[in-house]
C-alpha cells in the first residue's frame, strides 16, 4: 500500500484531531476554532499535494466561469432551505435543542454582521476543505471506486472525522451526533456539485453562502429553538 492510498485516512485522521481539540468547551467562541480547522485541513492540503500531485488539474478546478456565482448561490439556497426545515421538524426535541445550540456556542456569536476575522476563517475553511475533501480525496479514492462512489466514501469520511468532535461536545454523556450528521448532508451535497460540474469553484462559493447565511444573519435556533 503506497502514500497515495493511504491519503483519505490520513486527511480524516488530521481532520479528526483538530476537531476534537476545537470542540473542546473551553475554546468555545474563540479565534482557536477556526484556526485550528484552517491548520489540520492545511496539513492535509500540503500532504495531499506532495502524494497527489494534482497540479493542472486542480488549478483548472479553481478557475472562475461565468455562473459559478449564480450556480453556489443556488445550491446554497437548497442546502439552507433544507436545514431550515430539519430545525424546524425537530425544533421543541430537547436533545435537538441542546445539541444544535451547544455547535453555535462552539462556533461564538452570530449575527447580522459578522467580523472580518469571521469572515476571513469561513473562506480559509471553505476553501481548504473544499479542495482536499472535493477534490484531493476523491481522486485519491479513484484508485480503487469509480468516480461517483469516490465523492461518497469522501463525503462519509468528512463526516466519521467529525465524531471525535462530537464525543467533547457531548450533552450529558451522549455524543452530540447533530454533527456529524450536519456534515455529512453538506459534505455529499457539495461532494455531488463538484463531481457533477468537475470543478470546485461553485462548491466554495455555495459552502460559503451556507456558513456565513447560517453561523451569521439566519441562525437555525431563530426558529424556535430556545
Amino acid at each position: 500500500m503506497n502514500f497515495r492510498s493511504l491519503f483519505p485516512l490520513l486527511a480524516a485522521i488530521f481532520v479528526g484531531l483538530g476537531s476534537a481539540w476545537a470542540a473542546a468547551i473551553e475554546r468555545a467562541s474563540l479565534p482557536s476554532v477556526f484556526f485550528s480547522l484552517v491548520a489540520v485541513e492545511s496539513t492535509a492540503l500540503g500532504v495531499g499535494l506532495l502524494s497527489l500531485r494534482p497540479w493542472a488539474r486542480l488549478t483548472e478546478a479553481w478557475y472562475p466561469k461565468w455562473g459559478d456565482l449564480r450556480n453556489g448561490f443556488l445550491v446554497a439556497v437548497f442546502a439552507w432551505a433544507g436545514a431550515t426545515l430539519a430545525a424546524r421538524t425537530f425544533a421543541g426535541s430537547g436533545a435537538f435543542d441542546a445539541n444544535l445550540l451547544r455547535i453555535y456556542l462552539q462556533a461564538g456569536p452570530v449575527g447580522a454582521h459578522p467580523s472580518p476575522a469571521f469572515v476571513v476563517g469561513i473562506l480559509a475553511v471553505a476553501a481548504l476543505e473544499e479542495t482536499v475533501w472535493r477534490w484531493l480525496v476523491p481522486r485519491a479514492l479513484e484508485a480503487f471506486v469509480s468516480t461517483r462512489i469516490s465523492w461518497v466514501i469522501s463525503a462519509l469520511l468528512f463526516a466519521a472525522a467529525h465524531l471525535p468532535a462530537a464525543f467533547v461536545m457531548a450533552i450529558q454523556g451522549t455524543p452530540n451526533l447533530l454533527l456529524p450528521g450536519a456534515v455529512l448532508g453538506l459534505a455529499l451535497l457539495l461532494g455531488a456539485l463538484a463531481a457533477a460540474t468537475g470543478r470546485l469553484a461553485p462548491g466554495f462559493v455555495a459552502h460559503v453562502f451556507i456558513d456565513v447565511a447560517l453561523l451569521g444573519p439566519f441562525p437555525l435556533f431563530q426558529l424556535g429553538v430556545d
